[in-house]
């Protein structure tokens, strides 16, 4: 079983970090898998309960332990993780250019990597960890998160194209991935080169294969919350030529199949998943 919870960042965070998430997961003696397949987020964890999760990479020869950790964009592939027992999982999912705005570390350098946090936060993933895991609820664990991390953002000092970059990418993510390099050069008011430019340097990849990405992993999400529709209508619904494109796309940032990926994917029927205003 699977509960998931979110909640929004302060305001001056929402451009760059989608919510905050608490995941409550009990898998008893089953194991769990999650594949780690291509991203268009950022996900920073704390394990609160459970002290790591197993994983497994691309190969399926290495496996490691994961505790408190960064999972950065990913342009490919990287294996799959395993939960089994108890475990209280808090996340910040950061948008694009989100650990580039607020920790001012180049995206590019973080592009297809899975770092411990601590690399990120020194000393903070420690007390961060313990102020969470004392927190009663997802609203004080937000108000903790975002103190410290409003902090981090005020100190940057920002290029002229970040906010640029940054709500264009949410367009992407609004359109599910489907949307032309002309219209968002266009919204943000800079010729087709310069957004390209700006916008890897910003986020470490292409608007191109940002988008790409995003449609990818929409229509495992259409799938996932449908898990009765064909993947013929998955594919039509999500932008793709056809099925053959699909599949080609599913290749490429899965390295399985659409019938492979679905194996490891946990049902939706198992989550019930909850929004919390302030």
């Amino acid at each position: 079983m699977v509960s998931t919870t979110q909640i929004k960042p302060a305001p001056i965070l929402q451009p760059f970090i989608g919510c905050y998430a608490l995941r409550v997961i009990n898998t008893g003696e089953a194991v769990m898998p999650r594949p780690l397949h291509a991203m268009n987020e950022c996900y920073m964890t704390f394990f609160l309960k459970g002290s790591s999760c197993s994983v497994l990479d691309s190969t399926e020869k290495i496996e490691s332990k994961w505790s408190n950790n960064l999972s950065s964009l990913f342009i490919q592939p990287h294996g799959c993780c395993f939960y089994q027992g108890s475990y209280v999982l808090f996340s910040v999912q950061f948008k694009s250019n989100g650990i580039s705005a607020i920790f001012g570390i180049p995206q590019k350098l973080l592009v297809d990597t899975m770092l411990p946090s601590e690399d990120i936060l020194d000393d903070n993933n420690r007390l961060l960890t313990e102020q969470l895991a004392s927190s009663t609820d997802i609203v004080q664990m937000s108000q903790c998160m975002n103190t410290y991390l409003v902090k981090k953002l005020l100190q940057q000092h920002h290029k002229s194209s970040t906010n640029a970059i940054a709500a264009t990418s949410n367009i992407v993510l609004k359109n599910k991935g489907v949307v032309s390099l002309d219209a968002l050069a266009y919204y943000a008011n800079m010729s087709i080169r310069t957004f390209e430019r700006r916008f890897l340097d910003e986020v470490g990849m292409s608007p191109k294969l940002y988008a790409r990405i995003t449609r990818f992993y929409n229509a495992l999400e259409n799938k996932m919350l449908h898990p009765n529709k064909n993947f013929t209508a998955i594919a039509h619904e999500s932008g793709y030529y056809d099925q053959a494109h699909f599949i080609k796309e599913c290749r490429e940032f899965a390295n399985k199949s659409p019938e492979e990926l679905f194996k490891y994917t946990p049902p939706p029927t198992e989550q019930f998943v909850a929004k919390v205003d302030y």
